[in-house]
């Protein structure tokens, strides 16, 4: 188990490195070495570390038919303006929230409140293309779950991935003003949808289920990281 203290109220676990962003900039971005396979059920973990009023872009995966395949997308409120072409299926709020996109236009939205706090938080999304249920864990628990997402799709292979900004085509079109400031740390991708203790065994670091998708290490895209020294090991 590799863990670290992070504060007073959370540990990091099944963590082997974090890396910064300093601020929500267009230069400030992360690529892989490889792309995804074609999926038809995922899930995406991650721990996460925000002091802004909302998260921005965790995570954008687009390929030569659509740059938003997949993407999970942080903004202040229902009202502020979202790159995505229709209302979500899920209730409005006012509340800064994080869109969880399948190929725009067709996303849902999952309220992020009690993660905007400075602490480290862990995320989950889950989702199977049979009967398109998806799951939205903060922390191991259930925040929100639904059906008729996506069903039947397949999020196809071969694209780009990148962590901290939006793309608007392949591996570049990047907006400041969609860009994720804060810490992240332990992305994965799963193949399948993981069960409810699997979830809290990735949480509590009890180690890491099978099925996760080999897309390699991190690669630090611009000079900026580099310079502030933003990848640091967790002991």
């Amino acid at each position: 188990m590799h863990c670290s203290v992070c504060s007073c109220v959370c540990v990091v676990c099944n963590v082997d490195s974090m890396v910064l962003f300093p601020s929500a900039s267009a230069e400030n971005y992360v690529t892989f070495s490889l792309s995804l396979p074609a999926l038809l059920e995922l899930s995406l973990c991650l721990w996460l570390r925000v002091e802004t009023p909302h998260i921005g872009t965790l995570l954008s995966y687009a390929t030569d038919d659509s740059d938003n395949q997949l993407v999970l997308y942080g903004h202040r409120s229902s009202s502020s303006s979202t790159p995505f072409s229709v209302s979500s299926p899920s209730s409005p709020s006012s509340s800064p929230s994080l869109d969880f996109v399948i190929r725009d236009p067709v996303y849902h939205r999952l309220q992020v409140s009690p993660l905007l706090d400075a602490h480290w938080h862990h995320v989950c999304v889950l989702w199977s293309s049979i009967h398109g249920r998806f799951w939205h864990y903060n922390d191991h628990l259930l925040a929100s779950s639904g059906s008729d997402f996506r069903k039947g799709w397949e999020v196809p292979g071969g694209g780009s991935v990148v962590l901290g900004q939006e793309q608007d085509s392949v591996g570049g079109g990047f907006d400041p003003a969609e860009g994720f400031a804060g810490q992240m740390a332990g992305f994965r991708l799963w193949n399948r949808v993981l069960s409810p203790s699997e979830v809290e065994g990735v949480v509590a670091g009890r180690g890491v289920p099978r099925g996760v998708v080999k897309i390699k290490g991190l690669i630090l895209s611009v000079p900026s990281f580099s310079k502030n020294t933003v990848i640091t090991k967790v002991r």
